[in-house]
């Protein structure tokens, strides 16, 4: 049975994620959250057994949380944890020049996207080191890329340097983790509808009319299927929720 774990599963992607990945009666989902009283969480927890789904609260930018959830974990995943999904996120600053930055909200989203996804990533590193598939999949964001991000002026500035970073910490740790046989990579979910994604209609519009807005649903399939496929070979690789590859 395939061992998953999904951080901020209680809304948005997370929480369809976990309930795709729940559908597959191989699966034996982890969710964690902030509040895993969020009303979707505690549906899915009265529909699958404890044999199917776990929740274990999880602020990802609380240090004793995150050793605490670690050993939560530990004790139901005897044979480690599969796949790895680090997906709760932060909306940070969406517009805004560099001129009027929040400097204080700035350095929130580079210590959320790059200091506590290491802290976060090495609480779990030993589960993932003792399981069979031993995946790590960051969702990141196509404003993360320092070739795409260029052509994208004006919009959230400190989230997408924060995502860059984040890409960094996996483009080199992956390089690393790679000799031990573990896969790492990077997911832009799309352009999804959730509250942070409606927050920004009006600039896409302007600056990127072609681009749909997609569903959680689409997102979280596509999420699911980079990271089955995603090889040890491939490993470091940015990739679109199609399956397609993004440019560092």
């Amino acid at each position: 049975m395939p061992s998953w774990l999904i951080t901020g599963a209680s809304r948005g992607i997370g929480l369809s994620i976990v309930q795709d990945l729940l559908k597959d009666e191989s699966n034996f989902v982890v969710a964690t959250a902030r509040n895993t009283n969020a009303e979707g969480l505690q549906e899915l927890a009265k529909t699958y057994p404890a044999n199917r789904l776990a929740l274990i609260k999880l602020d990802v930018t609380k240090p004793e949380e995150i050793v605490q959830a670690a050993a939560e974990a530990e004790k139901i995943l005897p044979k480690g944890l599969d796949y790895f999904l680090s997906n709760a996120g932060i909306g940070g600053q969406a517009g805004g020049s560099f001129d009027d930055m929040d400097l204080d909200l700035f350095l929130e989203d580079l210590k959320f996207n790059a200091v506590d996804v290491v802290q976060l990533t090495r609480a779990f590193l030993p589960l993932i080191r003792k399981s069979e598939k031993k995946k790590i999949l960051y969702v990141s964001s196509i404003l993360g890329s320092v070739t795409v991000g260029g052509a994208w002026p004006v919009i959230a500035n400190a989230y997408s340097v924060g995502k860059a970073a984040l890409n960094m910490v996996a483009r080199k740790w992956g390089a690393t983790l790679k000799l031990e046989g573990i896969t790492v990579a990077v997911l832009h979910p799309g352009w999804v509808q959730t509250d942070i994604g409606d927050g920004i209609k009006d600039w896409m519009a302007k600056y990127a009319p072609e681009t749909p807005q997609i569903t959680t649903k689409q997102a979280s399939e596509g999420v699911i299927n980079v990271a089955k496929k995603v090889t040890l070979e491939e490993t470091t690789s940015f990739y679109n929720f199609d399956g397609n590859t993004i440019p560092w």
